[in-house]
């Protein structure tokens, strides 16, 4: 049991660091609009860097997993994406700030492969329900982040100086939390079962590995649209200084949190298909509100609700591929994640484009509208398993 522990906290931990690491970067968003005198077109562009970077290492994120560990891999590219956020904190120029926004992109991709792979390992070893807790750690690292930049913006600390003192103690956290996380040929051999249908001499991708694919594509997008988004919209719609835009995405990232962590005894009382059809209908709403409702209450009520909306969507989603058959875990976690983040590459372009055309209200409430309709893709889903 105390081994169990351990491996669950340090699976968690790797998830944290991703969030806090991320999170990060969103209060950062308006200072490098600002600096380089970006408009949102310009500025989706610019996001596009963070997802090309992701497809950029999605071919090698399962391979270079199964081959180095979960474990090293989480703390080379950790170490990676703080030096990228530190230097795009700096503001130096602008395609350096590019070129490191694929950097970081990349990094992402790896730690959360790897990470997820770690969770469906130890999901299937305990046969119990653990994905919520573990994607909690990430919301929680996205709360602590977010907030701690947040608050040491308000307090009057530079751009340059916030980033490093949270990216020092989030290293410094991460290398002492993940040391049990799995090493070199444990997460091949824990992970082979899975292949147990694929046809010699053909790659076989089963459509249900597709189809929750594409969900997470529609999700990954959605998160990334609050995450770069949120500072921008309520600075440019509601007014709200640029100091104190981050609290906007901090509470999306508590109630995504509070969520999360309660998440396996959601599963366990309400089942998985549930929980997704609620939550998606109330992200729908949540985005509806934020767009249409004018007011600060509105808006921190309307992200509160798009945060406990998502918080147990693609956790479920990723725990419902670990059961699928027909390939290898990192290969169904890897092309789902290639999915995924091709949301991450493509979102901000779109709502970058449509926010510059239509403006940001009109093209979040699509994005809710989207969200809304995924619950009929959940209900499929499990009428299929």
């Amino acid at each position: 049991m105390h081994s169990e522990y351990k491996m669950r906290l340090a699976t968690r931990n790797a998830f944290l660091i991703i969030g806090v690491l991320e999170a990060s970067w969103a209060p950062m968003v308006p200072y490098v609009k600002r600096s380089f005198t970006l408009n949102e077109a310009q500025l989706g562009l610019l996001l596009l860097c963070t997802g090309l970077g992701s497809v950029i290492a999605l071919p090698f994120a399962g391979p270079l997993c199964k081959l180095f560990g979960v474990k090293r891999t989480v703390y080379i590219n950790g170490v990676m994406m703080a030096l990228a956020l530190a230097v795009i904190a700096s503001n130096l120029h602008l395609w350096l700030t590019s070129l490191m926004l694929v950097v970081f992109g990349m990094c992402t991709v790896m730690i959360d492969v790897s990470a997820n792979v770690n969770g469906v390992i130890l999901e299937n070893k305990f046969k119990k329900p653990l994905m919520s807790g573990f994607h909690g750690g990430y919301s929680l690292g996205t709360l602590i982040g977010a907030a701690s930049m947040s608050v040491l913006l308000t307090f009057g600390l530079h751009l340059l100086p916030a980033t490093m003192l949270v990216l020092t103690v989030s290293l410094l956290y991460s290398f002492w939390g993940c040391q049990e996380l799995l090493r070199k040929g444990e997460s091949a051999t824990s992970s082979d079962n899975n292949q147990t249908t694929v046809k010699k001499g053909r790659f076989y991708i089963p459509p249900l590995v597709l189809l929750v694919g594409v969900a997470c594509f529609v999700l990954y997008s959605s998160e990334g649209a609050v995450m770069s988004w949120s500072a921008v919209f309520v600075n440019q719609e509601r007014g709200v200084d640029l100091r104190y835009a981050g609290y906007f995405f901090t509470a999306f990232a508590i109630f995504m949190t509070i969520m999360r962590l309660s998440g396996n005894m959601l599963v366990k009382h309400f089942g998985a298909q549930r929980l997704l059809i609620c939550g998606s209908i109330l992200v729908c709403a949540g985005f509806l509100l934020v767009s249409f409702v004018p007011g600060i209450i509105a808006t921190v009520a309307g992200f509160a609700m798009i945060g406990i909306g998502e918080a147990n969507l693609v956790p479920q989603l990723m725990s419902y591929a670990g059961r699928l058959k027909g390939m290898s875990l990192q290969g169904i976690i890897s092309i789902i994640t290639a999915l995924g983040y091709s949301g991450i590459l493509l979102g901000p372009v779109i709502i970058g484009f449509c926010a510059h055309t239509f403006g940001l209200p009109a093209t979040f409430a699509v994005i809710g509208l989207i969200i809304g309709l995924m619950a009929f893709v959940f209900r499929y889903l499990f009428k299929r398993s």
